[in-house]
């Protein structure tokens, strides 16, 4: 009796059920983008959601070196953002504070969230020697401060899209600004509001295993 040749693996299965894998939590995020449905994904949400959300690829970025940052380095990743002002006063350095806080206490969810300051001017020393001090960590890359208002121009925010410095904000996996929070001049003010950011981080880490 001849034996029965073994049967051919379905690679056409195996390709389209990889395919799936990864394709449908990124299409399931840009449904809730393009819809404007991130306002119902919860409502309970601490920080202000940005409508549409802004793509952070629509901005341009450079390095120290002024080298052009991809915006893929950002994507796969959470991150908080931290636009600094020209004019750096004690909410800049709570800011910057907070946002390390709200990260230790992420806890092992914390390496799927990066720390990232946009500048827009020259920093002045004193706020250079603090970012370098304590927070050698932290992602430091330059925006032009017209080219950023016109990437945030796209919000229905009137005050945001005037206004982008001074305020946290965090971008998903995708690379969508989607979430902003103010900032606050006094410390301990600053430590109570971070709890929102926190609260607001930890609800999107549970609901999306992206990152």
């Amino acid at each position: 009796m001849e034996s029965q040749p073994a049967p051919k693996p379905n690679n056409k299965k195996s390709m389209l059920t990889a395919l799936a894998v990864f394709v449908i939590p990124f299409a399931a995020a840009l449904f809730l983008h393009k819809t404007g449905l991130w306002s119902s994904v919860g409502t309970s949400n601490r920080g202000h959601l940005i409508s549409p959300p802004i793509p952070f690829e629509s901005i341009s970025l450079t390095d120290a070196e002024h080298s052009p940052v991809s915006a893929e380095a950002f994507k796969k990743k959470w991150w908080m953002v931290y636009v600094l002002p020209e004019n750096c006063t004690d909410a800049c350095s709570n800011s910057l504070y907070q946002m390390r806080q709200v990260h230790t206490a992420l806890g092992p969810e914390q390496k799927r969230v990066s720390r990232l300051l946009i500048t827009t001017s020259e920093v002045a020393p004193d706020i250079q020697n603090l970012i370098e001090k304590e927070f050698p960590n932290l992602t430091v890359v330059h925006a032009d401060k017209a080219q950023l208002s016109d990437a945030f121009s796209q919000s229905d925010n009137a005050e945001l899209s005037q206004q982008q410095s001074g305020r946290i904000y965090l971008v998903d996996t995708m690379g969508a600004v989607f979430m902003h929070y103010p900032t606050y001049e006094d410390e301990q003010e600053s430590i109570l509001k971070g709890r929102n950011l926190l609260k607001d981080l930890q609800k999107v880490l549970k609901l999306s295993k992206i990152g």
